[in-house]
């Protein structure tokens, strides 16, 4: 499928913690793509009730307890979240993690998924551009040239996420990648280290 008309889902979940056996969504933000047009009228946000409030987690979230404990439950808006990421590609900064717990969270979740930091690392390869090592988001936004003022909030990463592969894709277009086959299959080429 030509990357001009393949949906994509940029989706950031704020968790109680990074196992996704153990620790729950706190919120979710999705910023539907498609093509290269970041759709943000579409986006959703959602605060998530989970079953156990960690303090910790609310204090590096920003969000309050009170918030949280008036929150839907996961099974309330998983059905819209299926019905947003239906038939798109999900695209995240470290989407492993979000994908696990989405996956543990609705246990039949399924989807193919971007990872920007692959996208980035393949990018550099492709180019013959030396790639960030351990990026964050921040880092990751700051080579695209983005501000990143709103922080730890899912929707406002999902939206950074979205921005920085948006970026991504044009430069892919630039270089001859121009299907969704061939970006998958330049981000899961084995890493060569550039001399």
């Amino acid at each position: 499928m030509n990357i001009r008309e393949a949906r994509f889902s940029s989706l950031d979940l704020e968790t109680t913690g990074l196992n996704p056996q153990k620790d729950e969504i706190i919120a979710i933000g999705i910023v539907p793509l498609e093509g290269l047009k970041i759709l943000s009228s579409n986006s959703f946000y959602s605060l998530v009730k989970p079953k156990k409030v960690k303090i910790k987690t609310l204090k590096i979230h920003g969000i309050s307890q009170e918030k949280l404990e008036k929150a839907p439950c996961f099974d309330e808006i998983y059905p819209k979240i299926r019905n947003i990421l239906e038939g798109s590609i999900l695209v995240g900064f470290c989407v492993e993690l979000d994908y696990s717990f989405l996956k543990n969270a609705s246990r039949n979740f399924n989807a193919e998924k971007i990872d920007v930091v692959k996208v980035d690392r393949a990018l550099s390869r492709f180019l013959g551009e030396k790639y960030l090592e351990s990026p964050d988001l921040d880092s990751l936004a700051k080579k695209y040239s983005l501000k990143t003022p709103f922080r730890h909030n899912a929707l406002a990463d999902a939206f950074i996420t979205a921005q920085i592969f948006q970026i991504q894709l044009l430069r892919l277009l630039k270089v001859g990648i121009n299907t969704v086959e061939k970006l998958m299959s330049i981000i899961n080429e084995p890493e060569q280290p550039i001399l």
